[in-house]
């Protein structure tokens, strides 16, 4: 906590050193002083589940409901509530801007949050969740730093107060990157060659960026958009390659000088996306969908099985899972807005068939659906707000060999949330 608070008195020092210098006397417009403008907000949930959630931080970030777990009665040990009031989402951040460039505009943002690493009292908490620089002419810009990753669309994304912001149906993905866009009229051409660092692909030596770096190629990215009067179109072709092993090892000459052999293989996956929204007054109408592989990294159903495997050498080959994403959202008002959100996730199995293990997430669970209604209302710079989430997830009990489920049954949960919002 004490680097929490270390943190925040580095970004109001910084602050009140750039205001100093803003009051000295005036220079030409080519050496402009920088300018550092922070912001940020206070938030506080306090929310109740009808049962015990596949999350992270503290409860705060629901991904879906866990399975059935019997007890020697036949009780469900997982049917049980909890409650929960967490106040680690607040938030600073520190926009930073000029001078000039290369005749273009220089900006830069940093933020972060305090849903790090947990444990003791003295355990810091702070995480970093965007630093970037930005260089801006006309109709071009350029970006380099940790952003939201070019699925998640800042532009399209759902309105709900959960922290999970409409996972498992929407990307949630913040990575480092270069990315450019250029206008084109009406249209936008945005490019980006990313890698990671939180969120991760899964693999033999469980989560890691390890993955991508042994590749040798980004995770690349193409998309197109269109803003026609009140409506905005996008779509975007995602491409990306991990390396899950560096050596394998025989499984008839195991432990011998002979066992072990260097092996190449990748999962190379491929992820189509298209998306709208339509802002008009006090309405706004969005939506998305996603034919994805492999999209485990932003905390999405999804990952890869072995599709073959070598018994004299251990080699593998892999092939990734396909699912569904799709979700809509609709909001209505503007000091007291209403919104609802529905999401669907379908898991349509593997390219291939499996033979070995699996990586990934929620690769036992055929189908998500979710409904979110919300109510919020703002007063200045205070905002309350109470959501109604409910979710379900069907878990597999039989599967193809592609991984696909024949038969499943469906759990659960019921979360009530009510928010407090002080932004500054």
């Amino acid at each position: 906590m004490r680097k929490g608070y270390l943190v925040l008195l580095l970004i109001l020092s910084i602050n009140t050193l750039f205001a100093q210098e803003e009051a000295e006397e005036p220079v030409s417009p080519a050496d402009k002083k920088i300018k550092f403008e922070p912001s940020g907000f206070i938030k506080s949930d306090v929310f109740f589940d009808t049962r015990q959630n596949v999350e992270v931080l503290e409860d705060l970030l629901l991904i879906f409901p866990k399975d059935r777990e019997l007890d020697e009665n036949g009780e469900d040990i997982n049917a049980k509530g909890s409650l929960g009031i967490v106040d680690i989402s607040t938030r600073i951040r520190g926009k930073v801007t000029g001078p000039d460039v290369f005749g273009a505009k220089l900006t830069g943002l940093i933020e972060v949050d305090w849903t790090g690493i947990t444990g003791s009292y003295f355990t810091s908490r702070v995480r970093l969740r965007h630093a970037y620089s930005k260089l801006n002419w006309e109709k071009t810009e350029v970006l380099l730093g940790r952003e939201w990753h070019p699925m998640f669309v800042k532009e399209v994304f759902p309105s709900v107060m959960s922290l999970n912001t409409g996972i498992p149906f929407q990307p949630f993905n913040r990575s480092p990157m270069l990315q450019m866009s250029h206008e084109l009229g009406k249209f936008k051409i945005i490019g980006a060659a990313i890698s990671q660092s939180d969120y991760v692909s899964s693999g033999p030596d469980g989560k890691s960026a390890q993955y991508i770096k042994n590749a040798n190629i980004p995770n690349v990215h193409l998309q197109l958009q269109y803003k026609p009067g009140n409506f905005l179109f996008g779509a975007a072709v995602d491409y990306k390659s991990i390396m899950p092993r560096l050596r394998t090892e025989s499984l008839i000459n195991v432990g011998t000088t002979d066992s072990l052999f260097v092996t190449d293989e990748k999962v190379n996956s491929i992820s189509y996306m298209g998306y709208f929204k339509y802002k008009r007054s006090k309405l706004e109408i969005k939506g998305k969908a996603i034919y994805g592989q492999n999209l485990s990294e932003s905390v999405m159903p999804g990952g890869y099985g072995v599709s073959s495997l070598d018994s004299i050498t251990g080699r593998e080959k892999y092939t990734p899972y396909n699912h569904l994403y799709t979700w809509a959202n609709i909001i209505y008002g503007d000091q007291t807005k209403f919104g609802v959100f529905g999401g669907y996730t379908k898991n349509l199995g593997a390219a291939d068939p499996i033979v070995g293990d699996t990586y990934g997430m929620a690769l036992n669970v055929d189908y998500f659906y979710r409904i979110t209604p919300t109510v919020s209302h703002k007063i200045k710079n205070f905002m309350l707000a109470v959501e109604l989430e409910y979710t379900v997830a069907a878990y597999g009990d039989v599967a193809s060999e592609y991984g696909e489920f024949t038969e499943s049954h469906e759990v659960s949960n019921t979360r009530l949330m009510f928010t407090i919002f002080h932004f500054f």
